[in-house]
């Protein structure tokens, strides 16, 4: 069985990531400034239809101030990818009681570690999801380098439950892990904040829906 019980370092996805860090870091509230109205407008316009221009107009400044930080609109794609796949890497790390626990608990602690740093997450995040194809093949690669390395921390998950019976057997590790990802990646798209329930309320039922779905089947009575 391949399990994952040791910690997860970011530092062994391969080659180091392309170069990323924009040329006007010493104003790094400006940065963060660009960057969120990057994600805004490519994500109400697409990456391929935004412009250059829209992303200055929303910051208020001019499209030639912009190139102090970049050279071209995909290092704001990236930056943003970069920037949503390192958050979401962040809930795969384990404290070492959990990391020694069986798979439903740990199923549980990741679900909820993950719903913990949604609410830090912004309403554009999911461009950073849709838009990684359009990357270039290096860029691209460390994505998906990051990507794969959440994807593989999960189904080590699922594959420990089916060796400890907790999970049914006939699961398909791959399909779980796919339909979790999407489940969880899908519930930015519709939470509001103010509603009847809390990012944690919305946790706790994932993991009851998990429980349940996950399990073996009941053995029929002798």
């Amino acid at each position: 069985m391949a399990t994952t019980r040791e910690r997860r370092d970011t530092g062994s996805l391969g080659p180091a990531p392309p170069e990323s860090v924009p040329r006007g870091t010493l104003n790094e509230a400006r940065w963060q400034e660009i960057l969120d109205a990057a994600g805004v407008v490519f994500h109400e316009k697409g990456y391929r239809a935004a412009r250059i221009e829209d992303i200055a107009s929303r910051v208020g400044i001019l499209k030639g101030s912009l190139y102090y930080y970049i050279q071209t609109k995909e290092d704001l794609l990236y930056a943003l990818a970069l920037d949503g796949h390192t958050r979401g890497l962040a809930t795969v790390h384990e404290d070492e009681a959990t990391m020694a626990a069986d798979a439903p608990t740990r199923l549980g602690a990741f679900v909820r570690r993950y719903m913990e740093m949604l609410p830090s997450a912004p309403e554009y995040a999911p461009v950073a999801e849709r838009d990684v194809g359009l990357l270039s093949p290096e860029r691209r690669g460390h994505i998906m380098a990051m990507r794969n390395e959440i994807h593989r921390f999960l189904r080590a998950i699922v594959e420990q439950g089916i060796a400890e019976g907790h999970f049914d057997a006939a699961l398909d590790p791959a399909v779980v892990t796919n339909s979790l990802l999407e489940l969880l990646h899908g519930t930015i798209r519709w939470f509001r904040a103010g509603g009847r329930m809390t990012h944690s309320d919305v946790g706790e039922f994932y993991v009851a829906l998990l429980e349940h779905g996950l399990r073996p089947p009941a053995r029929p009575p002798e």
